[in-house]
């Protein structure tokens, strides 16, 4: 059974606009090749739960949180999961500077400090989102210029220089011919169970769950 455009925005989402390419890069692992969806950032939050000692920790003088409460529903909320990921870490290192959260973007290092105010939250991804739009790296904000600090060793100054050969998604494509656009998994659709016709072309998924999550929502997970 297919599912089209209309049916998707007569469940309750609204049909998505065709937009930019997916860039990724082709990897090679066990023997066989992958797509990986190329990032513009990352943010890594320094948590207890994943074996921080002291990020997250009331005893310590720290801002206790559920991560997927107070940062993962932030980004899940700001969909940009296909241009910036975010991950859970143990300890980041500077434990006297805690809370404490990495951001990775467009090849810059920025180093977060004293997360423990719930409100720094929305406005941690509110710099991220204007770095996004903005297609460079930012100075902080007012809000976050207490916040931020350096922690790495400025590098030499060189023009960057791949490591491995870059593969982008092809004019006129969105990238998602061979992806699941919820768990971002390379997925051969001529052999999943589990895909759907939509505006045009079949977007495979590796599981039903993938699947439900795209049909719910389908503009959180296309390219921005």
């Amino acid at each position: 059974m297919t599912t089209s455009a209309g049916e998707v925005a007569e469940a309750g989402g609204a049909a998505p606009t065709r937009r930019a390419p997916i860039p990724t890069v082709k990897v090679q692992a066990r023997g066989e090749e992958f797509r990986i969806v190329q990032l513009q950032g990352q943010l890594f939050v320094c948590t207890k739960q994943n074996g921080s000692c002291c990020c997250g920790w009331e005893e310590k003088g720290r801002l206790p949180f559920e991560p997927d409460a107070l940062w993962g529903q932030e980004w899940e909320r700001r969909k940009i999961r296909n241009r910036f990921h975010l991950s859970f870490t143990g300890c980041l290192g500077p434990c006297a500077a805690g809370n404490n959260a990495l951001m990775q973007i467009h090849g810059r290092s920025i180093w977060l400090k004293d997360l423990n105010d719930p409100a720094l939250v929305p406005q941690v991804f509110d710099y991220v989102q204007a770095m996004l739009d903005a297609g460079s790296v930012l100075p902080p904000p007012e809000a976050l210029k207490d916040h931020v600090y350096e922690r790495y060793v400025a590098p030499p100054n060189a023009d960057f220089v791949p490591f491995a050969e870059e593969a982008s998604a092809t004019s006129g494509s969105d990238g998602l011919e061979r992806l699941d656009p919820v768990c971002l998994m390379d997925v051969d659709p001529a052999t999943t169970r589990h895909k759907i016709e939509f505006e045009g072309r079949t977007i495979a998924f590796c599981a039903p769950s993938c699947k439900k999550l795209f049909l719910a929502d389908p503009q959180a997970y296309l390219a921005a």
